[in-house]
């Protein structure tokens, strides 16, 4: 299977994956699975760095490279095609995550009830 993580959940997997739920800590340990991460998540994690609400590892990617984690790229369909989804969510963020999952099959691993309101498929983190 395929799956995307969400923001909070790579942040929490490297730093503190207990809070992880088991079903999604099982998910992400088997290397049968493809794990991806958005570049979103990374512009996500730096505005939030530069506004003093969470503390970046210095290496992030060299531990996401570690993990053997795949990085999807922003794409313009991606961008554009959130314009289509419903307003569930207003972060932006979460919005192009969504429509990433769509258009690549992904299943989304989050702790975020909104998202999972979303036509995707999600895991509860």
């Amino acid at each position: 299977m395929r799956y995307l993580l969400d923001t909070h959940v790579i942040l929490w997997w490297l730093t503190d994956p207990e809070k992880i739920s088991k079903k999604a800590q099982k998910i992400i340990r088997d290397r049968s699975n493809e794990i991806f991460c958005s570049s979103v998540s990374f512009w996500e994690i730096a505005i939030k760095k530069s506004i003093g609400r969470l503390t970046l590892p210095h290496n992030l990617l060299e531990m996401i490279a570690i993990e053997g984690f795949g990085i999807l790229p922003i794409m313009p369909e991606e961008a554009l095609g959130v314009a289509d989804l419903p307003m569930i969510h207003a972060d932006p963020f979460d919005r192009l995550l969504v429509m990433q999952a769509k258009l690549h099959d992904l299943v989304i691993v989050t702790r975020d009830e909104k998202i999972m309101e979303y036509p995707v498929i999600s895991i509860c983190a």
